[in-house]
């Protein structure tokens, strides 16, 4: 017979539903009906510990708000899982969650259901991703940073290989439901280290939300949730407008503006053995990509300035002692052109709103950074 050659294209229809309530435990019961409408059968829960400990009988309230809103679904166990980068070291966190859907018949007609921070829905989901190719995730993100940029997305992962993020999956959640109430026992680190992602997007993509954050710092810092709770959610927005409207959701191409500050901020939190919490690392991260766009004549030093100033006016930290010798921060640029999987592509702020990338990074205007940073450092 002749060679041949078959070529189709193809495509999955994918919903992103995401819910924005008050009390999704103690009063929104629509929005569990609606997120959980269509499934059946077992599914399974893993609660971030630190999450627990804050809200006693959280496990309690699950179940009766499983078993009043989906009548067709039951709630077969739910488990704990610590907070943090600890639930991503390596995979066997990961490897709980999926063992639990074959241990309670969990099918791809049920779902796991994640509650906690960024690292606990990274783990969970995951795990999810592994039992039978794949099991409906339901978020139910906890932190600000979960919240306003993490539970967006369309993938899930773990750290290995002293690399963060080294194995995972794409995949878009079932259902995300995001709780006001739930940040209220947030520690003040975590509640704070959302907000980098906050300054991030707006750096990207909002010049009028970069000047609300300013107004409304002060406030911000003191958790006042009437001005915070508008950021949280525009910043949500607009992580989640790029990912599904943006042309690459599951990140084939090597641009990824949403990258901003995070080839550091992810090598920071490995050369710390993961102490450095995500948040603050990134948002030393945008202070240090801001330093080197303005060595490499690409934003004013009036620009940077503004935003190492909105940064300190939120508590978050700009400079850390790790980020010296630069030799050890550099190779993270190889380790995140190896992540992106060719041509390296470093999304720099030119001004707010409108950035460019960058093919290269010169270790002078990097050592140069390191040492602006030092001087700025509070």
């Amino acid at each position: 017979m002749p060679p041949a050659t078959w070529r189709s294209d193809l495509s999955v229809p994918t919903r992103h539903s995401v819910w924005w309530v008050a009390d999704a435990l103690h009063g929104d019961g629509a929005c569990w009906s609606e997120a959980l409408a269509g499934l059946e059968g077992s599914c399974v829960a893993f609660i971030d510990s630190g999450v627990l400990a804050a809200w006693p009988g959280l496990a309690e309230r699950l179940h009766a708000v499983v078993k009043q809103t989906a009548p067709h679904l039951t709630l077969c166990a739910v488990d704990t899982m610590p907070g943090g980068e600890p639930c991503k070291d390596g995979l066997h966190h990961a490897e709980r969650v999926a063992r639990a859907c074959f241990d309670h018949g969990v099918s791809r007609r049920g779902c796991v259901i994640a509650i906690g921070g960024g690292a606990v829905l990274d783990a969970a989901g995951f795990g999810a991703s592994m039992a039978h190719r794949g099991v409906p995730l339901v978020r139910v993100p906890t932190t600000t940073l979960a919240q306003d940029d993490s539970a967006m997305g369309v993938k899930s992962g773990v750290n290995a290989f002293n690399q963060k993020n080294a194995l995972g999956a794409f995949g878009a959640a079932h259902a995300v439901i995001c709780c006001e109430r739930l940040l209220t026992t947030l520690p003040l680190e975590h509640w704070l280290g959302g907000f980098s992602e906050a300054v991030k997007i707006a750096l990207l993509k909002d010049p009028d939300m970069l000047a609300q954050l300013e107004r409304t710092a002060p406030a911000i810092r003191a958790r006042d949730m009437h001005a915070a709770q508008p950021m949280i959610r525009r910043s949500a927005e607009l992580h989640r407008e790029h990912i599904l409207r943006g042309g690459d959701p599951f990140e084939q191409g090597s641009a990824r503006p949403l990258d901003h500050g995070h080839w550091a901020a992810h090598r920071l939190e490995a050369m710390s053995a993961w102490q450095v919490p995500h948040g603050q690392a990134v948002a030393i991260g945008i202070a240090l990509d801001a330093c080197i766009a303005t060595e490499m004549g690409m934003l004013e030093p009036a620009i940077r300035e503004r935003i190492l100033h909105l940064l300190h006016a939120l508590g978050l930290p700009t400079n850390h002692s790790l980020l010296q010798p630069v030799d050890r921060l550099l190779a993270g640029l190889e380790q995140f052109r190896q992540h992106l999987g060719g041509r390296l592509a470093i999304p720099l702020i030119t001004r707010p709103g409108s950035f460019q990338e960058t093919h290269q990074m010169p270790a002078n205007a990097v050592t140069a950074a390191v040492s602006v940073l030092a001087r700025h450092a509070v």
